[in-house]
């Protein structure tokens, strides 16, 4: 059996690393690792399949989504699509009687007409579950449904099934945000970037949020990133309650309650408050010190007994900075500081590309990527 497992663009390398990683701690029979254009792809012995999703699912701070890989066949009509949907094995993973959000991409093929395929997938699985009464609605976004993705190219379809319901990068403890907040899959994959190993102190001078402070203590103590929410596998008949426990408690080992000085600062008042409160939701409020400071009195950069430290940071892009100018002086003062911590520091910056030139600093790039549709950079250096 493949699963699929996807993620933001350019994070697919940092990926394979986390699975191959998380899958060492399983030690399930068998598994294969490979890059894909997608994410990462994972070839699994049935046997271990329940425990492997589950231990994705949970363990995965870098991916968006865990899918099970049901098929690919080739279809250039909708007889023929039809057909040969009904044949694939859909009873262990959809519930009877429950609504399907299918998702259609079809690139140079013959079946484009992407609504009109969604449409028969639906009917080909009811039928194929042998629901009376078939019902090829699209589900409403508040009612329980599973989700199917159906992938077209050159008339080549592959059909799989998600297991993972709400992308995996929300975690459920970030209710309060401020503007512009980053995503909590980027904000780990710049944490991993900066090399940082949980031995020294990190800040986040920009911190808003919280996002890379909690996700730097999340992945410092050890503590699952879906610890705290609900799968879309849960609810499929395979499902084994029982060897997801098993896999969950084997992935639940000591957490560390005490790690470096993690230091987040903002000028906004309001969203170190809501650092606060997001932290206290992920479990990792008493690891992290959050402040409001100004960037040139942020922790991180001011504090004298920290000696070597690592600054991981997403700085404004312009929409909470008014003109170019202003934006240009911003990073040029960010560069000024990180040039100044001591010698053995780190830094990593997810940046839009334009402004990495106004850092000043001699960079290395880590990944790009995409945040909020627009094209990013991460970048990190070493004093």
């Amino acid at each position: 059996m493949t699963l699929v497992v996807t993620c933001a663009p350019g994070l697919e390398k940092l990926l394979a690393a986390e699975v191959g990683a998380l899958l060492g701690r399983l030690a399930p029979a068998g598994c294969t690792v490979s890059v894909a254009p997608e994410g990462v792809r994972v070839d699994v012995a049935p046997a271990d399949q329940q425990s492997v999703i589950g231990a994705l699912n949970l363990g995965l701070g870098l991916a968006t989504g865990v899918r099970v890989e049901l098929g690919s066949f080739s279809a250039s009509q909708f007889p023929q699509l039809v057909r040969k949907l009904k044949q694939l094995d859909w009873k262990p993973w959809i519930p009877r009687g429950m609504a399907v959000d299918v998702r259609v991409r079809s690139l140079r093929s013959r079946l484009y007409h992407t609504k009109a395929i969604a449409d028969r997938t639906r009917r080909a699985i009811a039928e194929a579950l042998d629901v009376a009464g078939v019902d090829a609605h699209e589900p409403d976004s508040s009612e329980p449904h599973a989700r199917v993705h159906v992938e077209g190219n050159e008339n080549q379809f592959s059909v799989s099934v998600d297991t993972s319901g709400e992308p995996l990068y929300r975690r459920g403890y970030r209710l309060a945000t401020g503007k512009a907040p980053l995503r909590a899959d980027l904000a780990r994959a710049l944490v991993v970037a900066s090399g940082w190993a949980g031995d020294t102190p990190l800040g986040d001078p920009f911190c808003g949020a919280g996002t890379v402070m909690i996700e730097a203590a999340l992945l410092a103590s050890g503590r699952l990133p879906g610890a705290g929410r609900a799968f879309a596998f849960e609810a499929a008949p395979c499902h084994d309650a029982a060897r997801f426990a098993v896999a969950r408690a084997r992935l639940s080992g000591p957490t560390r309650s005490a790690l470096p000085r993690l230091l987040g600062s903002d000028r906004d008042a309001g969203v170190i408050e809501s650092a606060r409160d997001n932290a206290e939701r992920a479990g990792v409020a008493g690891l992290i010190t959050f402040e409001v400071a100004a960037l040139s009195d942020a922790p991180v950069f001011v504090a004298t007994t920290l000696g070597a430290r690592t600054v991981v940071t997403n700085p404004p892009y312009g929409l909470r900075v008014g003109d170019a100018r202003t934006l240009q002086n911003l990073y040029q003062r960010v560069g000024t500081l990180i040039r100044a911590l001591p010698a053995g520091s780190h830094a990593a910056l997810l940046t839009p590309p334009p402004r990495v030139r106004d850092l000043g600093l001699t960079l290395e790039r880590a990944f790009e990527s995409n945040h909020g549709g627009q094209h990013v950079v991460a970048s990190v250096t070493a004093s």
